[in-house]
């Protein structure tokens, strides 16, 4: 088959969840003998052509300068770039991810007469912060989105295939689930021979929705009982500025450690370091980190939203709290640093929760069969 992906932005320029599910689908579908091109922003400094691993990619449009900040400029000329680039070549099939890439690809792919699939990777809760930049705009492009006629609808967990059906009318006959997953062979082979002590992880996207804020909060109240307490957060975004004043307001400077940048490899030796992954965001299709922290045996908090409660056990392979419950945010971090046992089995639980369900070989498979089948 030939395949025409398009994304916003891919890896390793941007290394968001949904850049990465492509990136791991992508390289595999090649190495099945698939032809797959990748359609994606124009990135500064960045080539016009790629090719990573047989993987096609073309960089159209706009040059992004700081990628994920884009005007309203950019994303028209970007959807303009896509639909000319479909509808002068042919595909087999075409995969576009939420939510500017539905619309050129809709467009060109029913012109051309060639199957669609809209990839959905979450849903808002609503509110302002569920989104980095244009919330308005954007919060009205998501209600409009996802009732085109795709062929079909692809999304990560059966979370967000309920809201998309519930909330936004969409045929629950045209939606499938197929997880991410986790590139278990690539883990293992990532070898570290240190723990560090009374370590947080938290890895994404320094957007509002992600409430690093809250950890911060957390991490300062845990001070004072564990004073050897340190958080290690992982990412770039709009928010970083503020969760850098955060951190000197509350006299963490210590305590609380940002990096930037790291390759797939150097933040899975962060991972293994660590003693535990917390992630407090209310807005989550699936929650990638949490299967790659369960694969790396380490135990996660999350607050329990969208796909998040499809990932994590509560009790099992980490803790389930509610958004905004700092009190018990903070209790279940406590008591996994407290109980380095209970992080043990916790770890391993997930790992092998992760095998059995969370592999890419089986996400592919699964994709594979729905590409065939349209």
């Amino acid at each position: 088959m030939k395949i025409c992906i398009v994304s916003d932005f891919f890896v390793p320029h941007y290394q968001g969840g949904g850049e990465r599910r492509y990136y791991e689908i992508a390289k595999r579908l090649v190495k099945k003998g698939h032809h797959v091109d990748v359609i994606c922003m124009k990135i500064d400094g960045v080539n016009d052509q790629e090719e990573i691993e047989g993987i096609k990619i073309h960089h159209i449009g706009p040059t992004i300068m700081n990628p994920p900040q884009r005007s309203s400029s950019d994303f028209m000329k970007f959807i303009l770039s896509v639909f000319r680039w479909i509808i002068t070549d042919d595909y087999d099939i075409i995969d576009a991810q939420a939510y500017a890439p539905l619309i050129p690809a809709f467009l060109g792919a029913k012109l051309k007469r060639t199957p669609i699939i809209g990839t959905i990777h979450d849903v808002s809760t609503g509110g302002d912060d569920q989104w980095i930049q244009s919330s308005k705009t954007a919060a009205i492009a998501e209600k409009i989105l996802p009732r085109l006629p795709y062929d079909k609808i692809i999304t990560v967990s059966n979370s967000t295939k309920k809201s998309l059906v519930e909330y936004y009318c969409v045929n629950e006959n045209r939606v499938c689930v197929v997880y991410n997953g986790v590139d278990l062979e690539l883990i293992d082979s990532v070898e570290v021979h240190e723990k560090y002590e009374n370590t947080i992880l938290f890895a994404g996207r320094l957007a509002p929705h992600k409430h690093v804020d809250h950890l911060l909060k957390v991490v300062k109240s845990l001070k004072k009982d564990i004073p050897s307490i340190k958080l290690i957060i992982v990412g770039t975004g709009v928010e970083k500025e503020n969760l850098i004043s955060l951190t000197q307001e509350y006299g963490l400077k210590k305590q609380v450690q940002f990096l930037e940048n790291l390759d797939y490899p150097e933040l899975i030796i962060e991972m293994k370091k660590s003693n535990l992954l917390a992630l407090p965001s209310t807005r989550e299709g699936f929650g990638m980190v949490l299967a790659e922290a369960n694969a790396c045996e380490i135990p996660v908090v999350a607050y329990a939203s969208g796909g998040v409660v499809e990932v994590v056990e509560d009790g099992f392979n980490g803790f389930l709290v509610e958004a905004g419950d700092l009190k018990n945010l903070e209790n279940k971090i406590r008591i996994l640093l407290e109980n380095p046992l209970e992080r043990t089995n916790m770890g391993i639980n997930g790992f092998k929760k992760v095998k059995k369900n969370f592999t890419w070989n089986i996400i592919v498979k699964d994709i594979i069969n729905i590409y065939k089948h349209l």
